[in-house]
């Protein structure tokens, strides 16, 4: 049932004014420990110069590495991985069209085609599927970390179920609301989403039990590097 409404949600989200993916990992400090159902992209005002540098996803290493569309640099220079590592970084990077590979006194070095823009992306909008609000599972648990983690710009529960008062007060008051019917494509807000900020600070529910939760503070540059890698995605 899950992925029926998942896929229908999908569909009736699809515009040219925005990117749908489904099933992303959001974790930063735990990478895995938390897949959001679907995210929504909207462009920034470089979004078609990222456009224009590729249509495939540029790997993270090439995008923080030591080179530009200037002079060529060494690879060992350019990318701070071991050399296998670096090397098949640069086979991807030259693959999807981000880097120019060449050789100069019997070394490798590298340039990029185009400076990557850094503004491509307009906002991260996530959104938890959970059609039956009468088996929710861990879906308390999961706006919770996407509330204090404040990795995206919204976080929406998305239900086919009728929305008590019950309901709104049992999840975190910034994550917004929608009742979706997957048969007919309909969508209604019942509650706003609250703005969060993905430049502070974040928290990290690293475990959470009855009596304790382990958490870890996250920076906003690591919220940074997290946001381009799920828009890469």
């Amino acid at each position: 049932m899950e992925y029926r409404f998942e896929l229908a949600l999908c569909a009736a989200l699809e515009s040219p004014d925005r990117v749908v993916a489904r099933q992303l990992g959001a974790g930063v400090e735990t990478p895995g420990t938390r897949i959001v159902d679907v995210c929504l992209l909207s462009p920034g005002p470089g979004f078609d110069d990222r456009a224009a540098v590729s249509a495939d996803r540029i790997p993270d290493p090439a995008i923080e590495a030591a080179v530009g569309p200037g002079e060529a640099v060494p690879v060992r220079d350019a990318i701070d991985l071991p050399p296998d590592r670096a090397a098949a970084v640069v086979e991807r990077a030259v693959e999807v069209g981000y880097l120019e590979r060449e050789r100069r006194n019997g070394r490798p070095v590298v340039r990029a085609t185009a400076r990557y823009p850094e503004d491509w992306v307009g906002g991260l909008v996530a959104v938890e599927n959970k059609p039956d609000l009468g088996t929710p599972g861990d879906l308390e648990a999961q706006l919770r970390y996407d509330a204090a983690l404040g990795l995206f710009d919204e976080v929406v529960l998305a239900t086919a179920s009728y929305v008590t008062r019950a309901h709104l007060n049992r999840i975190p008051d910034a994550v917004g609301v929608w009742r979706f019917d997957p048969e007919t494509g309909e969508r209604k807000v019942v509650r706003e989403p609250t703005p969060l900020d993905p430049d502070a600070p974040g928290v990290e529910i690293v475990e959470e039990r009855p009596s304790r939760a382990d958490v870890a503070l996250v920076g906003p540059e690591a919220k940074a590097r997290k946001r381009r890698r799920i828009a890469e995605r």
